[in-house]
């Protein structure tokens, strides 16, 4: 009752703007070893199968839906994202994408995104790593291709974080780079994806104690030196993080999967995220059947994060891996203490911030972030 009871404050507070994933296809151009490039016809069709039609039907009672394409790789669909383009009015589009085929989008298609979210995952030696010889570059080229085409938006690095990550030399790297230039960083731990912890990493108690933890102290100390140096950067997990203790507000589940944060497939259904519309809680509807009003609040989040001592900050994480805890519940307790480690670093250094702001450096809407939903998940 307690987390309805917040869903529905948090519905009222404020003029709910929803985000409404669309899945393009399935298939992707590229193989990243923590995903396999797999394709899964029973679980969906492998490219969409909705008219435009079914999808303004449903989408006309949001009077302001915004609407991100997702795969797969999405541009491997590009007359369906066309399509919507045309046919669907939405106060914003994004695009999560690998970033390799962007060169594909005429300018006229380019310009209208608000958000382009890329997956790089720091250097080019650990994106290739990770993601196949040549991508880095690639990404490069398409990112200056859209930013020369009228891309004005906001360019978010998206980097997931496995075991050969140290997070503080590839979050820097990617903050600093220029032409082309990123926005906003922001990246997802690679975890509880697996039915077992071991299954892909061969020790993640030791990595987690060893570089990631230590690196994120580091990156913090990074960034709150930048601040004093008048450059606030946009590492999305600390601007989120530092808004809501500075504010004091409760935080919901930061990612938004059931609230306002709900993804269509390929045919229709609604699922509270990205994750397959196979697994039992994730359907919360379809697009034939069902209003936006139907959505929010259908899936909740469960023990141990409801009365978790940081719950008001952190939101529950991630409300798949709180309803599956694939890793069982030492796996699940090794990553809260990451994102605790995380909050604790950040609630440290909260004085430096707020003396900046006192002085004039920064203003606390400096730190809100984003203005409208765009798949970013705050907490990594």
């Amino acid at each position: 009752m307690a987390e309805t009871n917040l869903i529905l404050k948090i519905c009222h507070a404020r003029r709910f703007i929803v985000q409404y994933h669309l899945v393009t296809t399935q298939r992707c151009n590229l193989n990243c070893i923590y995903c396999g490039n797999t394709v899964e016809p029973s679980l969906m069709p492998v490219n969409n199968q909705l008219s435009i039609q079914a999808l303004q039907a449903f989408l006309k009672h949001d009077q302001d839906p915004v609407i991100a394409f997702y795969g797969g790789e999405p541009t491997m669909n590009l007359g369906f994202i066309f399509q919507v383009m045309d046919s669907i009015p939405a106060k914003a589009f994004m695009l999560q994408t690998n970033g390799t085929l962007l060169r594909r989008f005429p300018p006229e298609y380019i310009s209208r995104f608000h958000t382009i979210l890329v997956s790089i995952d720091g250097k080019e030696e650990l994106t290739d790593y990770y993601r196949g010889k040549g991508t880095y570059r690639r990404i490069l080229k398409g990112m200056k291709y859209a930013r020369e085409n009228g891309f004005k938006g906001d360019f978010v690095a998206r980097m997931t974080v496995s075991e050969q990550t140290s997070i503080f030399e590839e979050v820097k790297h990617l903050v600093e780079l220029t032409d082309p230039s990123f926005d906003h960083v922001h990246w997802q731990l690679d975890v509880m994806w697996d039915d077992d912890m071991n299954t892909r990493w061969e020790d993640f108690p030791k990595w987690l104690k060893k570089s990631y933890n230590p690196g994120i102290s580091r990156l913090i100390q990074y960034w709150i030196e930048h601040m004093k140096q008048g450059e606030l950067m946009g590492i999305v997990p600390f601007l989120g993080i530092t808004h809501t203790l500075l504010t004091n507000q409760v935080a919901p589940l930061r990612c938004g999967a059931g609230i306002d944060f709900f993804s269509i497939t390929t045919d229709g259904r609604i699922t509270v995220c990205p994750i397959p519309p196979s697994i039992e809680f994730a359907v919360v509807g379809n697009i034939f059947q069902n209003k936006p009003s139907d959505l929010p609040g259908k899936v909740l989040l469960e023990e141990p994060c409801t009365s978790c001592e940081e719950r008001r900050i952190c939101g529950g994480r991630c409300l798949f891996t709180n309803k599956t805890k694939l890793w069982g519940r030492e796996g699940f307790d090794l990553v809260c203490e990451a994102t605790k480690h995380l909050i604790r670093e950040l609630r440290d250094n909260l004085p430096v911030v707020r003396t900046l702001i006192d002085e004039g450096s920064f203003s606390l809407n400096d730190f809100s972030y984003p203005e409208i939903p765009n798949g970013v998940e705050i907490i990594p």
